[in-house]
């Protein structure tokens, strides 16, 4: 037989165990519930009431990214703090990146005023054709040394997933960007780094790049002898471009059928 519990927790557990701000206008007889019930009860009410306070807290949250985004795109500076709570909430949320629009307007827009928002976005992708998408709206002809920094990063860290059509504009960018400037300008020599730093990456990752841009690659590099990342970017480029080659002449193997078992 059932335990009866004292009339008050029942009574009170019929209350708790409802959603917030829904108390019944008649409660069942006092005398109907078990202890088991009772909790039961009790626990239930307070799991719908933790989705609730979830649910509401998630949903200001996406309120107040997106509304920080409208300024963002009304011309309005974020402050420091509002782009920590910003990325922090993004972290927290992921799923809210997917409301935040993403046409090339308004990639260009953030990468111009809200960097972190351009590469949440990319975080958030989920093919490389976004990801290149993405980056190609970022880039400038020309970049300052600030906008270049960016979206080398942005290809550093994705670059498994970059084309090598988003490399060829890459590279015009970075040339656009070092034309009409002293050759061992500062400006210059950061532009020069970067882009080695990206291609060597690139090469590393897949060497078919190598023979794909052979000639943009030599002629950036042989630019900029004086800069050291062009020219280590350069050695790696020829000895891959010799390996290529040596594979290409190397003689067919014509002992492996008169070696090969009858």
């Amino acid at each position: 037989m059932a335990f009866r519990t004292s009339p008050e927790f029942s009574y009170l557990a019929q209350i708790i165990g409802r959603p917030l701000g829904d108390v019944p206008t008649t409660l069942l007889p006092r005398d109907t519930f078990s202890a088991a019930e009772d909790v039961k009860l009790v626990t239930n009410g307070a799991a719908v009431a933790r989705k609730l306070i979830k649910a509401g807290i998630r949903q200001k949250a996406e309120e107040y990214v997106l509304s920080q985004v409208a300024q963002v795109m009304a011309s309005e500076e974020l402050s420091a703090d509002d782009e920590r709570n910003i990325s922090s909430l993004l972290n927290i949320y992921p799923d809210i990146i997917s409301q935040i629009p993403a046409d090339t307007e308004h990639i260009r827009t953030y990468a111009s005023r809200c960097w972190f928002i351009v590469l949440a976005i990319i975080d958030k992708a989920t093919s490389s054709v976004d990801i290149n998408r993405v980056i190609l709206d970022s880039i400038t002809q020309p970049m300052s040394t600030i906008r270049h920094s960016q979206v080398a990063g942005a290809l550093f860290h994705n670059i498994g997933a970059v084309f090598t059509s988003t490399l060829f504009v890459y590279l015009n960018a970075v040339e656009a960007s070092c034309r009409n400037r002293q050759d061992n300008s500062a400006q210059v020599q950061h532009h020069v780094k970067h882009a080695a730093m990206v291609l060597e990456k690139a090469l590393l990752d897949d060497p078919s790049i190598a023979e794909q841009m052979s000639i943009e690659l030599s002629s950036f590099c042989l630019s900029y002898p004086w800069v050291k990342r062009a020219a280590d970017l350069y050695r790696l480029l020829s000895s891959m471009l010799d390996k290529v080659a040596s594979e290409e002449h190397r003689p067919a193997d014509t002992n492996s059928d008169a070696n090969s078992p009858k």
